[in-house]
């Protein structure tokens, strides 16, 4: 091969060295990052020239991976390092393995060294390069998950075994046995690494599993306790609410009238006591502290209904609530994951209104059930202080305006709907100095009707 020839090869394999490390990395380099890569790609080559070995390239490639690790990761102080590692490795692994290839065709083909065989061999880096650029997205999805530990360690593991065998049969002239044996070891070696990543991987995944199981089972578990003490609640408050506004109102006509009587008689003492009477008896925000929840006949929504109106109540921000007419069968869902929705709700509400309170401004949410035509409808709303985000960016995990907190609320309820899309319809947004939230939960054959 000419002198040419050579230094092309060299400027190809570095510029394809240095775009495979970026690749898996995902690292956006510019043309400086090039020129400085290539200047010491090519000191590299220059300083190694003299071996003249084929343990040379054990070597450049240990190199390479340093070069390229310290050079993103200490000084562009561009991205995790253990992501950087194991796309060094990976490229390493592959220029050792394609070199160890072509040791053992020229072992089995021991044809002369021809300029077309020459670029005949080369097919095989390309054929190389050709497969990793079909399974890039799935090679950096492994290099970033969270078993992207484990990954890096069995590519280490496996790039020492590559050097170890290369040093072995690359310089000397083995027989042709030798280096068969020793390249399909490290064959073998690849597959079983291979083998006990996936077990890995998927005792992980079962213990995670598992761990979600026993979370799930334990607030399920305080689910149904708090269910069952919010139902009786509930219960009681069936039984007193209706009998109390009753009361309320005979009460009160009672009193017009005694006040009536008392001023023909000029008894304004006896007025002002009947007044001061009538304020200590009835606090009117006590009375109307679970509105129209009677009316609810479904136990999951009356609970979350109760638990988030006693939260508001307790937080002293006014509001109302409402549920006409009366609900008793909605269409058929998970009731779990409708609650869980309603809940998120709730609390955005409150979490907004305690916001809007720290600024000055008045406090108010507004809630309903409402049922017409078969379907069921949940609407809330709460005031809000100022200009609010779009609605995507509302729904994206980990957006958030509260310090210290996921930014979880909106992007859980979309995943939740998006399980259940051909049944439930959920608009959201500000408006008018209102942030309003509604789902609509429709009858599963809706979609079979029209």
């Amino acid at each position: 091969m000419t002198l040419f020839l050579q230094i092309l090869v060299m400027i190809f394999s570095a510029v394809v060295d240095i775009w495979l490390f970026c690749l898996f990395a995902q690292i956006k380099h510019g043309k400086l990052d090039w020129l400085l890569l290539l200047a010491f790609e090519a000191v590299l080559s220059v300083a190694l020239s003299n071996f003249q070995t084929y343990s040379s390239l054990i070597y450049e490639t240990g190199l390479e991976i340093l070069l390229f690790c310290g050079y993103f990761y200490l000084l562009k102080k561009a991205g995790r390092f253990r992501q950087l590692l194991g796309a060094g490795l990976l490229f390493g692994i592959i220029s050792l393995v394609i070199q160890l290839s072509m040791k053992v065709l020229v072992s089995l083909l021991p044809l002369p060294s021809y300029f077309y065989f020459d670029a005949l061999m080369n097919l095989l880096p390309l054929a190389a390069l050709a497969l990793l650029i079909w399974q890039r997205q799935r090679i950096t999805s492994l290099l970033t998950d969270v078993n992207s530990g484990i990954l890096v360690s069995l590519l280490a593991y496996l790039y020492f075994v590559c050097c170890a065998i290369g040093a072995y049969i690359l310089d000397d002239k083995k027989p042709t046995e030798v280096v068969l044996l020793f390249f399909f070891l490290l064959i073998f070696q690849a597959i079983f690494l291979a083998v006990i990543y996936r077990e890995i991987v998927h005792i992980q995944r079962q213990l995670l599993d598992q761990q979600k199981q026993e979370a799930l089972a334990r607030q399920k578990q305080l689910l149904v306790k708090e269910n069952e003490q919010l139902k009786e609640y509930a219960d009681y408050l069936d039984r007193n609410e209706d009998e109390l506004r009753r009361f309320k109102h005979d009460y009160q006509n009672i009193l017009l009238s005694l006040k009536v009587s008392a001023e023909k008689g000029g008894s304004q003492a006896l007025v002002e006591e009947l007044e001061k009477y009538t304020s200590s008896q009835f606090d009117q925000k006590a009375l109307r502290k679970y509105p129209d929840v009677n009316h609810v006949k479904i136990p999951e929504l009356k609970s979350i209904a109760i638990a988030k109106l006693a939260k508001l109540y307790n937080e002293k921000i006014d509001y109302s609530f409402g549920c006409e007419p009366e609900i008793s069968q909605i269409p058929q869902t998970n009731l779990l994951d409708l609650v869980r929705i309603i809940g998120i709700a709730f609390d955005n509400a409150i979490e907004a209104s305690q916001q809007l309170e720290a600024l000055g401004g008045q406090r108010r949410v507004e809630a309903m059930y409402y049922q017409e035509g078969g379907d069921f409808e949940f609407m809330i709303r709460n005031r809000i202080g100022g200009p609010v985000a779009d609605s995507d960016q509302l729904a994206q995990a980990g957006y958030t305006t509260k310090e210290a907190h996921a930014g979880l609320g909106l992007a859980n309820v979309k995943e939740i709907v998006s399980q259940h899309d051909e049944q439930m319809l959920l608009d959201y947004g500000p408006e008018d100095g209102w942030f309003n939230f509604s789902l609509t939960l429709l009858p599963e054959n809706v979609e079979e009707e029209i």
